[in-house]
């Protein structure tokens, strides 16, 4: 198999140019296993392909099995479990004519292949690597570039995204005079929930995910529930606990978890399969709380958890800093705030909880938002790249001078923190990270590049 001339942008020719394999660090929202947001984005896409009628087969490590509730490994032919050493084993059984990374983090593991390659770029990782603790930018920065080099085409999570991942493409030997950066928004299925609260409920919130390192609800959630103990009403139905496969908060929040753990309008659900907990979501919550300090890595997000919750009928109290604040605005879906207007916050839940058919009545405003957003209407520019692809022309087989080659990943935990997960408890202020310092860090990855190896970082 072989690249030959037959008119297409780099000469890539094959049989039929429909399998499709998209491999991602997560585990997957199979029946009876827990997820991520980045699984969800992984398995969105696959989905996305299948309803373009490509042949598409998502691969995931043997790790992400450990977060099944179930202990046999489900049988869905669709998905493969592979061991990381062994990944271009499972390339070469699978002999996909497309390979879609989401995300880059695995790229270090994948061997030469002759066929192209995407990568989905669904957030910031270079910022959460530092928030989950990592120092050695230069290495990491090398590592992201080598990926990139090997990417035949490259889609991202959002538009505020794009302007982060410019200057690392520009790097890595994009031509940007010739290539665009397309948007696949995180996507939902195309059918949404249809549970409804009990008429006469009281008023319930639900927060749902992990906490992480660079995700501080904090503020949020005791305002909330001083609210609650004050009108002597209201619940909090929260869901997640520690990663399915690896703790990525630091043990930050370790004492807000336990708070939550003791408080009596507290019900602490764990984890639950995607499907149940969209059930439970759609079928008991009223309004969802995704109200999160301001850092830079917040607001490039695009964040999951909030999607979901608009597609399973509950308006949102969310931030006024980030892409999606501009959605639920326009959608008019929810509440936007400043994360640190505590009286405004305040005065909005007590009208919440004196009357929760202010919240179901956005419910169906909420659903309809976020499926303008299913992953059959969302997948175009990455089911265009699949039905034609093509090797860059511009693409470098080494590195540029002196960024030189990657090191494999720092840590097989570095790697499973990767890339937009959305669930786990921890415990930090980010207020030494306001969002003032975004603008200069969506430039951080702007460096002069001269003999040796020499960053000018744009700050």
């Amino acid at each position: 198999m072989g690249p030959a001339d037959d008119g297409r942008p780099g000469g890539f020719s094959k049989r039929c140019m429909n399998r499709v394999l998209v491999i991602t660090t997560e585990p997957l929202p199979v029946p009876g296993g827990l997820t991520t947001g980045a699984g969800l984005r992984a398995w969105g896409l696959a989905e996305g392909l299948r309803s373009r009628g490509f042949d598409v087969t998502i691969a995931t490590p043997l790790e992400g099995e450990q977060a099944l509730s179930q202990s046999a490994k489900p049988t869905d032919e669709r998905v493969f479990y592979f061991v990381r050493a062994d990944l271009g084993a499972t390339i070469a059984a699978i002999a996909p004519d497309v390979i879609v990374m989401q995300h880059w983090g695995l790229m270090y593991a994948v061997p030469p292949v002759e066929c192209p390659i995407a990568i989905d770029l669904a957030g910031p990782h270079l910022l959460e690597r530092q928030y989950w603790g990592n120092r050695d930018s230069e290495g990491d920065l090398r590592e992201k570039l080598a990926a990139l080099r090997r990417a035949d085409f490259v889609v991202c999570g959002g538009e505020f995204q794009r302007h982060y991942f410019y200057p690392y493409l520009a790097l890595a030997g994009f031509d940007l005079t010739q290539q665009n950066l397309p948007v696949i928004p995180f996507s939902v299925p195309p059918a949404a929930p249809t549970g409804h609260p009990a008429a006469g409920a009281e008023a319930t919130f639900v927060y749902g995910g992990a906490f992480l390192a660079w995700q501080n609800p904090e503020k949020a959630i005791r305002w909330l529930l001083d609210e609650m103990d004050i009108a002597g009403s209201g619940r909090l139905l929260f869901y997640g606990g520690a990663h399915p496969t690896l703790d990525a908060s630091g043990g930050r929040f370790l004492r807000l978890y336990q708070f939550l753990r003791e408080h009596p309008r507290v019900e602490m659900r764990g984890w639950r399969p995607f499907a149940e907990l969209a059930e439970e979501y759609a079928s008991e919550g009223h309004v969802a709380l995704d109200l999160m300090e301001r850092n830079p890595e917040r607001e490039l997000a695009y964040t999951t958890r909030t999607m979901v919750y608009l597609w399973c009928g509950l308006p949102v109290i969310y931030n006024n800093y980030s892409e999606i604040s501009a959605l639920i605005q326009r959608e008019q879906c929810g509440w936007v705030l400043d994360p640190e207007d505590e009286s405004g916050f305040r005065r909005l839940v007590q009208g919440i909880l004196r009357n929760p058919a202010t919240a179901l009545s956005l419910r169906e405003r909420a659903q309809a938002a976020a499926l303008k957003q299913n992953w059959n209407a969302t997948i175009g520019p990455l089911a265009d790249f699949c039905a034609a692809p093509y090797f860059r022309p511009d693409k470098l087989s080494g590195g540029a001078a002196g960024v030189g080659a990657a090191a494999p990943c720092h840590s097989a935990e570095m790697n499973a923190a990767a890339s937009g997960t959305e669930n786990v408890p921890a415990e930090q202020s980010f207020s030494s990270l306001k969002g003032k310092l975004a603008a200069n860090l969506l430039y951080l990855p702007v460096w002069v590049l001269s003999k040796g190896l020499n960053y000018y970082h744009r700050l």
